[in-house]
C-alpha cells in the first residue's frame, strides 16, 4: 500500500517541511526504516541521529532541526496522543471471515489439516505441514514446509513461520503487544501493527505467548527453543540458538544475541541489549545491558560464582544479626 504524507500531516494536525508530494508505503522503527517508509523521532536518542535512518520522511517535534535532505512532518501533538492516531491509520484492514478455510488460502497438497481448523484469507501453508484440530490461523499468515502446529494454537494475522517450526498446544503467536498510553487520564490502546517472524527450526512451548511488534516485527531467529509458559514482549529480537526455560519473560524492545541460555523464572527488562554466549541462572532479574561471554545469576545479576557466595552469606545473616545485637548490648553496659 502507499500513503500520501499530506494526508498523514493532516491527520496529525502537522506541518510538512520538505517535499509535500512524497508517498510512503508504511511505518517502520527508526533504525529499521527504508527509504520509502515513514518513521518518527520523538526523543533525544533519535533526534541526534536523524542522518542514521534511511527514511526520507520523519515525524519530529516542533524544534529546530538540521537540514539533511529529509522531509519532516513537524507536530506539536503530545506523543501520547500521536501514537494511537498514527498506528491506527497504518493498521491494515482485515477481510470478513466467511468459511472455515477461506478460498484465497494456498495450501500444499501434502499438508495435513485436522478438523475444526480455521485458515484465513491469503494464508500460505507449505509442504508436509501438519495442523492439529482447533487451530486458528488468521489472515495473511505464512507457514513454511515441514512445520507442526499442535492443537489449540492461535497464529494471528500476517505472522510468518519458517521451515520445520514446531508450535506446542495452546501457544499464541502474534497477540497484541502491551501497548497503552494515558490520554486524559484514561488508558488508551496503541494499535500493534507489526508481525511475529519465527525463523527456521524454532520451537515454541505449550501456552507460550509471543506478542506482535507495535511497529516492525518481533523476531525469533533460527534454532531457538522456548519452553512452556513463556512471555515474549513486542518488538523483541532473539538471536540464533536461544534457549529459555519455563515461566520466564522478556519485556518489549529487548535485543538478545546468539547462543544465549536463560533459566526458569527469569525476568528480562525492556529496551536492553544482551550479548552473545550468555548463561543466566534461574530466578534472576536482568535490568540492564549485558556484555558477551558471561555466566550470571541473581537479582540484580552478577557473575554466578559471586551470586552463589551471596546466597550462602544470606543463610548466615540471622546468626550474624544475633551476634551484632549481643555485641551492642555488651557495649551499652
Amino acid at each position: 500500500m502507499s500513503y500520501k504524507i499530506s494526508e498523514i500531516a493532516s491527520l496529525l494536525e502537522s506541518e510538512i517541511k520538505g517535499d509535500n508530494n512524497l508517498i510512503v508505503r508504511g511505518l517502520s522503527p527508526f533504525f529499521q526504516a527504508k527509504e520509502d517508509e515513514l518513521t518518527f523521532a520523538s526523543d533525544e536518542k533519535f533526534l541526534h541521529k536523524l542522518n542514521e535512518t534511511q527514511a526520507k520522511v520523519i515525524i519530529v517535534p516542533d524544534i529546530p532541526l538540521p537540514e539533511i535532505g529529509k522531509t519532516y512532518i513537524v507536530t506539536k501533538m503530545d506523543p501520547r496522543k500521536l501514537m494511537p492516531k498514527l498506528l491506527g491509520y497504518f493498521k491494515k484492514s482485515l477481510k470478513k471471515m466467511e468459511k472455515p478455510i477461506e478460498d484465497s488460502a494456498i495450501i500444499a497438497k501434502t499438508a495435513e489439516i485436522g478438523p475444526h481448523v480455521y485458515i484465513g484469507h491469503d494464508v500460505k501453508i507449505g509442504e508436509n505441514v501438519k495442523i492439529y484440530p482447533n487451530v486458528t490461523i488468521c489472515e495473511g499468515v505464512v507457514i513454511g514446509d515441514d512445520s507442526i502446529i499442535y492443537p489449540n494454537v492461535t497464529i494471528r494475522e500476517f505472522c510468518e513461520l519458517g521451515k520445520r517450526v514446531v508450535i506446542q498446544p495452546g501457544a499464541v503467536i502474534g497477540a497484541d503487544g502491551f501497548g497503552f498510553v494515558k490520554v486524559n487520564g484514561n488508558n488508551e490502546k496503541i494499535e500493534q501493527i507489526g508481525r511475529v517472524v519465527l525463523e527456521d527450526d524454532v520451537e515454541v512451548g505449550a501456552n507460550t505467548t509471543i506478542d506482535r511488534g507495535a511497529i516492525g516485527d518481533t523476531v525469533v531467529k533460527r534454532y531457538t527453543k522456548l519452553d512452556n509458559l513463556i512471555q515474549i514482549g513486542h518488538n523483541v529480537i532473539i538471536g540464533e540458538n536461544f534457549l529459555m526455560a519455563s515461566q520466564s519473560g522478556i519485556a518489549g524492545s529487548t535485543e538478545i544475541g546468539n547462543n544465549v541460555t536463560i533459566g526458569g523464572q527469569v525476568g528480562v527488562g525492556g529496551h536492553i541489549k544482551i550479548g552473545n554466549n550468555i548463561m543466566i541462572a534461574a530466578k534472576s532479574g536482568i535490568t540492564g545491558n549485558v556484555k558477551d561471554n558471561q555466566v550470571l545469576g541473581g537479582h540484580p545479576i552478577v557473575p554466578l560464582q559471586e551470586n552463589l557466595k551471596i546466597q550462602a552469606g544470606l543463610k548466615k545473616l540471622p546468626e550474624l544479626l544475633k551476634r551484632v545485637k549481643k555485641l551492642e548490648n555488651e557495649m551499652n553496659k
